[in-house]
């Protein structure tokens, strides 16, 4: 038995030393400053990694000879032939910085930049280089390392007395294997993944690396390679060095507007082929600024591809700054070239050289002997008619595929071993060296990790088996599970105590039982019980939700029903700031009125671009009046206005058991929708395509002794869409008309989304500011229009100083027409996005195009959409 032991601690010991072999040192510049985050790639092996922090690196190769490439962006790069033997060989290395080549001829006040032609160039070749590879598999190793750069005086000290240091690193690393198949499907499993300072299992280490700079944008940014990209960016010609034997064009990247949504930096292009070399680029978002380096590599032929990715993302806000950085090393990439695209282009920039003459299949779109004639009969071809081609090949193939209208298709998932991997196994799998502060975490969160975790997953299962019931869950609510599939969520009675005119202090018990059979059936019932003690009515309603089917065609029932509590405009005054409103200002705004109803409706999803959906209600409605006058407010000659609603067609008069039967139909329709999928499952791109809409309610005299009887007929359109480079809009309609109103009650009429409150809602197209909520509600015809324009820079914006902060300046014009509004108008100028989650806006209105009122409003920055 210990003959059996030792051998098998020599065989351990044996395949070890096999694997603890390649190469390692220490990277630094002539001067002796370390370079941290430097590449090393190794073309046999496919594989690579990255210098730490402290410009040290480790590769793990097995037995052979390598030729090793050392990089840096704006050094240098140097290539070693090394062999590996047994053990590691050190090679300590010394980069010096890169001697460019500067042109010599000298450009005029009226001559073009050299950049120019290069980037056109560049820009025509884009989307080749996003279809050059029709798949491929890597290896992705991701780091990202966090650490508190600023912490108020007034903070820090509160948060050494919880126990928080503010000088710790938060270290975070995975290991996933990544798959790409053209056109559009993305494949990632996470193998490893381990962190200091916080959970594991929303570890996402690809997020930074998905995108790519052929891509138009990038994380909603321009990309220096946009089709329009001269309309963003000034470039500069910074010379060329050789390296691998290419020519290396350093390009300066300058936005003709500094701000969010554009880069900064340098960028490097490879003369000829006109790919990406590396670049250096940098922008904001928000506010928080970030910082995108990325070098390329040969990984086969003239397939060149990300081999190391650095991200910086630093900003501040309310005081606490920080710093997160992400490193990303690529490696043993599997590499299937698209035979239909020959690395051979002889691309002609028709600016600055004669035009090539046109090649009549592509310009008839016959797109097989177009490519054959570029590809490999060589014939010149125009940037133009070069584009041309490349966008009606990505057409084609889209148009071949089963989802054409799917842009993308993404699948993740994590190994269920990921989170459980040892020390051990991370000092194997590691290719960048942990530095000392990142060591000192690892061991600090090592020490009490174990505990930490088994406390959380004690607390999780706690949570999913539901919550004993506690006295503290009256107010804020709970979680109750009932059986295996039944559970019950009640919301506590503190978000609905409010307080009105009609009711004074009121009370709502509610919640939600959910009943899920599997993906496709679930039921949700939602119990409401109302009291008020001024008006010492109790009322009652239910509400049913019954799902059948899979997302994208799901129908679903409802069916709801008792005698409760209305606002003539449901949920167009919140009940929370109104309580606010009555009892500090003595202003109340909710009207309400009584209603005993029963309701059934029926909705229908088709592949998320079609709905169509059907009700039809009964409900005999009666007045309601004031019971209550107390405010905080001691003033005797301010009064309550009585709970009825003032409007200018009709005078609301008492009305009691006025029943009424009506019939609603709609459709809505989604004609150009765009999806993204992710892990099977369609996620529709709401902003890819209008919304436009046709609905018809009708009133069924008669029956049931409903009293109603009209007709009302309306259309309505949801968009967005882009200004060019400057400016992008948002725009809600509506239109429409009762063909017939011979009999109706206010509740029936067409009501609009009115504000007399100082906040706004968080949509910026939700309603009007300064509209009265009833005032000029119709049972004619009427048009409503909101619009709201979001631009990159108007008035301060255009300081660079301040839109740098991440502040927006927005307008917008709302406009309302019915019999009675005299072409009411509202324009607002917006200051967005201050201290990242308000809005500020400041309006005027008019009246038979008249000035009328000026107010001033509060709202959620627009960023929160």
């Amino acid at each position: 038995m210990s003959n059996k032991l030792t051998l098998i601690l020599l065989a351990s010991l044996l395949h070890t030393g096999i694997l603890a072999q390649g190469i390692k040192g220490n990277i630094k510049d002539n001067e002796g400053n370390v370079l941290p985050f430097a590449s090393i790639y190794v073309k046999q092996a496919g594989t690579g990694t990255s210098s730490n922090m402290e410009g040290d690196y480790e590769l793990r190769l097995p037995r052979g000879n390598y030729e090793v490439t050392f990089q840096f962006m704006g050094f240098a790069s140097q290539t070693h032939q090394i062999a590996v033997g047994s053990g590691f060989t050190t090679l300590n290395i010394v980069l010096k910085p890169q001697v460019y080549e500067l042109p010599t001829f000298v450009v005029s006040g009226k001559a073009e930049d050299p950049s120019y032609t290069i980037m056109r160039k560049a820009i025509a070749k884009a989307s080749y280089h996003l279809n050059q590879v029709d798949s491929f598999s890597a290896e992705v190793y991701m780091k990202g390392t966090g650490q508190l750069t600023q912490v108020p005086w007034f903070l820090r000290k509160t948060l050494e007395k919880e126990g928080v240091d503010t000088s710790r690193v938060f270290t975070s690393e995975s290991v996933s294997e990544i798959r790409f198949k053209r056109p559009n499907a993305f494949s990632e499993k996470v193998i490893s993944v381990r962190a200091s300072g916080q959970d594991l299992d929303n570890a996402n280490p690809n997020a930074y690396i998905n995108s790519s700079f052929y891509f138009p944008k990038v994380v909603d940014a321009i990309s220096p390679l946009h089709p329009r990209a001269f309309s963003y960016y000034k470039f500069e010609y910074q010379g060329s060095f050789k390296e691998r034997g290419y020519e290396i064009n350093k390009i300066k990247v300058t936005p003709r507007s500094k701000g969010d949504q554009v880069f900064e930096g340098e960028i490097y292009i490879r003369e000829d082929f006109w790919n990406i070399h590396s670049l250096d680029l940098k922008t904001s978002l928000y506010g928080f600024e970030i910082r995108i380096q990325s070098i390329y590599a040969p990984v086969e032929e003239e397939v060149w591809m990300p081999v190391t990715q650095q991200l910086d993302f630093y900003g501040k806000i309310f005081g606490i700054g920080g710093k997160y950085t992400y490193l990303a090393s690529l490696s043993n990439y599997a590499i299937v070239p698209n035979p239909d695209l020959d690395a051979t282009v002889v691309l002609v920039d028709e600016k600055i050289q004669p035009a090539p003459e046109e090649i009549e299949a592509i310009k008839k779109k016959e797109l097989d002997q177009g490519m054959k004639e570029v590809f490999e009969e060589e014939k010149e071809v125009s940037r133009k008619q070069f584009r041309k081609m490349m966008k009606e090949y990505e057409k084609q193939e889209l148009e071949a595929t089963k989802e054409p209208d799917v842009i993308s298709s993404y699948s993740y998932k994590i190994d269920s071993t990921a989170a459980k991997r040892d020390s051990l196994y991370w000092e194997r799998i590691r290719p960048v060296p942990l530095t000392s502060k990142e060591l000192v975490s690892y061991q600090k969160d090592d020490s009490t990790y174990v505990a930490e975790k088994e406390k959380a997953e004690q607390d999780s299962a706690k949570v999913k088996n539901g919550e004993r019931f506690e006295l503290g869950n009256i107010l804020v609510g709970g979680y109750y599970k009932l059986g295996k599939r039944l559970r019950f969520d009640f919301e506590g009675f503190l978000p609905h105590t409010n307080y009105n005119t009609v009711e004074g202090l009121n009370f709502t018990f509610t919640g939600n039982f959910h009943w899920r059979n599997d993906t496709t059936t679930r039921l949700r019932i939602y119990p409401f019980v109302r009291y008020g003690f001024s008006g010492k009515d109790l009322y009652t309603k239910v509400h049913t939700v019954f799902g059948v089917g899979e997302r994208e065609q799901r129908s679903t029932f409802r069916l709801n029903g008792g005698r409760y509590i209305e606002q003539f405009n449901p949920g167009i005054v919140n009940p929370l700031i109104n309580s606010w409103v009555t009892l500090v200002n003595k202003v109340n705004y909710m009207q309400l009125y009584e209603k005993d109803f029963a309701e059934l409706s029926w909705a229908r999803r088709f592949n998320y671009r079609h709905t169509v959906s059907a009700k039809v209600q009964w409900a005999s409605r009666s007045d309601l009046v004031n019971t209550t006058d107390y405010s905080f407010v001691k003033d005797n000659e301010r009064f309550f206005r009585p709970n009825k609603p003032v409007n200018e067609e009709v005078l609301i008069g008492s009305f009691n058991n006025a029943r009424a039967m009506d019939f609603e139909v709609n459709y809505r329709v989604r004609p150009w929708l765009k999806f993204r999928k992710y892990n099977g499952r369609l996620i529709p791109l709401t902003q890819s395509a209008p919304e436009f809409r046709l609905s018809y309610k009708k009133g069924l005299d008669g029956i049931l002794d409903s009293e109603v009887d009209y007709d009302q007929l309306e259309l309505g359109l949801i968009t967005r869409f882009n200004m060019g480079v400057r400016a992008s809009v948002d725009l809600e309609v509506e239109a429409g008309k009762f063909l017939n109103n011979n009999s109706l009650e206010f509740m029936d009429f067409k009501h609009f989304r009115g504000n007399r409150m100082l906040f706004v809602p968080m949509d910026v197209t939700g309603g009007y500011r300064l509209l009265d909520y009833y005032r000029h509600s119709t049972r004619e015809e009427y048009v409503s229009v909101l619009s709201h324009i979001r631009f990159r820079k108007l008035l301060f914006t255009h300081i660079p100083a301040l839109r740098l902060t991440g502040v927006k300046e927005n307008l917008f014009v709302n406009y309302l027409h019915t019999p009675s509004s005299d072409n009411y108008m509202e324009v607002g100028y917006t200051i967005d996005n201050l201290l990242r989650v308000l809005r500020v806006e400041f309006i005027q209105s008019f009246q038979g195009w008249k000035a009328r009122e000026f107010g001033v409003r509060i709202g959620v920055s627009s960023l929160f959409q």
